[in-house]
């Protein structure tokens, strides 16, 4: 883990009082944020970021898709409609398994030969109507395959997720 990783994990530690990452020594790291009503749990953020996504979103988890099978990635088809319900650790969440869920926080984990990665969902008081929402995505490469899927990966997954928080605003 670099110097810079280091700092950004000491930060986000502070700010969140514990943070759920995929492994210690992670070989990426990337976090988003945005204001939220506090009414919405971890969970619904997620199942209201995830429930409309742009065409060219689709587009990319269909190449994914298409090229991982040629290396024994295993496909995630994207996300579908999640309904209200609120899952249990340990359930499939689209490609994830939870592994946390409390009203303000909620980690996903999906791990494979390949690499590891966590998505850490995390709620804090912003003000008196708002909570802050982190959007924590940390992940451990385990041979040249996983490296390889991470330089497009690393490069498109901020926006990617900047994009899925706007479906957020639209709720507010």
């Amino acid at each position: 883990m670099n110097s810079k990783t280091k700092l950004v994990i000491d930060k986000l530690n502070g700010l969140l009082n514990q943070l759920t990452l995929v492994a210690e020594d992670i070989d990426y790291l990337s976090y988003q944020t945005v204001s939220l009503p506090q009414d919405i749990s971890a969970y619904d953020a997620y199942r209201i970021m995830t429930q409309s996504q742009p065409k060219w979103l689709k587009i990319l988890f269909q190449m994914r898709d298409f090229l991982g099978r040629m290396v024994g990635i295993r496909t995630i088809k994207g996300f579908n409609q999640l309904t209200e319900d609120i899952p249990n650790i340990g359930d499939l969440v689209h490609f994830f398994t939870v592994f946390e869920l409390e009203k303000d926080k909620l980690s996903l984990i999906i791990k494979d030969h390949h690499l590891d990665v966590c998505l850490h969902l995390r709620l804090i008081d912003d003000s008196d109507k708002q909570n802050k929402l982190y959007v924590i995505t940390s992940v451990k490469n385990h041979n040249l395959i996983g490296k390889l899927y991470m330089v497009p990966v690393s490069v498109l997954h901020p926006f990617i997720v900047n994009r899925l928080l706007r479906n957020l605003n639209a709720k507010k």
